[in-house]
């Protein structure tokens, strides 16, 4: 059962989400203009950015199950798969678009008969994603250096990004040993830097096998890809007159952001983001305002429901 602390905390978040939204809907966008938007939305291309969804799944899972065969252990395609969509349902509730993976950490720990180790190879999993993610914005951004003068956000989130990363591969490198191996060894401390130096095990198994930890990297390019290639089509359907070039811009940023946990799945927080950034092409508050419920939230609502509806069949 929850305790009433992280009780508290979520409905924090649930009242910041609803304020935010509260405050768009009244300051910066017209209730009256949105069925508009709606009602022009081409059908065709919404749906293929839908179904994009399912070859996202299957190379999400396949990702997911190299990394954990490359720990030595085996676990059927179909239940990674399922197993995502079940995340994606508790993402609904929990916040950032992350609060799913403890979901899927329990359910790797069936067969690895280990938590830690399930959540070392998720982690691992989640890494590859946020590398690629930030190459595409950093490496597409230099391409569009007046996009991002125009939106300071994107070197912020980007410098935030990069010391993410950096203080993650700071974490498995000997600097991190030595501070490591000065951790007091007596009660808590003593627990806490076993469960450090095992995590630290777990992963460094990817050192000696390079190779699931590079394959692992190319489906998450392929991964970003068909991400990003989803907003575009659904774009599209908004008839959105947007380079797919700046998609692989804003879309990592956004994303990225959306990581921030302050909100209930973004809410709030992505239109204000999508909001922002579509007004530096000329994008009217509202169509941007019903291209991220549809686009984002509805879509993520439809695929939740799906992993509700898994999860409620589970034995």
């Amino acid at each position: 059962m929850p305790k009433r602390k992280d009780l508290w905390i979520l409905a924090l978040k649930l009242l910041f989400s609803f304020s935010i939204l509260a405050f768009l809907l009244t300051r910066e966008v017209r209730i009256k203009d949105i069925p508009q938007a709606l009602e022009n939305i081409d059908i065709f291309w919404l749906v293929l950015s839908f179904s994009l969804h399912s070859l996202g799944l299957l190379i999400s899972a396949y990702r997911w199950q190299i990394l954990i065969r490359a720990q030595g252990d085996e676990v059927p395609l179909g239940f990674l798969a399922k197993s995502y969509l079940v995340g994606n349902f508790f993402n609904l509730f929990l916040p950032t678009r992350f609060g799913g993976d403890v979901v899927r950490i329990k359910d790797g720990s069936r067969y690895s008969r280990s938590l830690l180790k399930s959540s070392a190879i998720v982690i691992v999993e989640r890494f590859t994603g946020v590398v690629i993610l930030l190459t595409f914005a950093f490496v597409v951004s230099l391409s569009r250096l007046e996009m991002a003068r125009s939106l300071p956000i994107i070197w912020i989130s980007l410098l935030v990004g990069f010391l993410g990363l950096f203080a993650a591969f700071l974490f498995f490198t000997p600097i991190a040993s030595y501070f490591l191996e000065r951790i007091p060894e007596r009660g808590f401390w003593l627990k806490l830097k076993s469960k450090i130096f095992e995590f630290r095990r777990v992963v460094f198994v990817y050192k000696d096998k390079k190779r699931p930890f590079f394959l692992a990297l190319f489906w998450a390019f392929l991964l970003q890809i068909n991400v990003i290639l989803h907003y575009y089509l659904a774009g599209k359907a908004f008839h959105l007159e947007i380079p797919l070039l700046d998609y692989f811009i804003f879309i990592p940023i956004i994303l990225l952001i959306l990581t921030i946990p302050v909100t209930i799945s973004g809410l709030g927080l992505r239109e204000v983001l999508f909001i922002q950034i579509f007004a530096t092409f000329g994008i009217a508050q509202h169509v941007a305002f019903s291209f991220s419920l549809v686009a984002d939230f509805v879509f993520t609502l439809i695929v939740g429901l799906i992993g509700g509806l898994i999860f409620i069949l589970r034995k």
